[in-house]
């Protein structure tokens, strides 16, 4: 995916209360940036449920690949997306 500028992708699944969490604080820190939020249900895709698993929710920036695991603090979303 790269070339996609100020996209986040939470891999996530349904009926998971963590990636709810998740979102809603990643959604709180990207508020007035020009980051969005993309939400990507691994069980859709096999190769992404093998991948992640239940290590889900898992945040990441579609431009350089780089990923945080859960738990992440609001201060490691602003260093993802701050990071060049």
């Amino acid at each position: 995916m790269s070339g996609e500028t100020n996209l986040l992708i939470l891999y996530s699944r349904d009926d998971c209360h963590l990636c709810d969490v998740a979102e809603s604080l990643v959604l709180e820190v990207i508020h007035d940036t020009a980051w969005q939020l993309q939400k990507q249900n691994i069980d859709l895709d096999e190769t992404l449920r093998e991948r992640y698993g239940w290590s889900i929710p898992v945040l990441s920036r579609a431009d350089t690949g780089e990923e945080i695991n859960w738990p992440f603090p609001p201060s490691r979303v602003r260093h993802l997306i701050q990071k060049n």
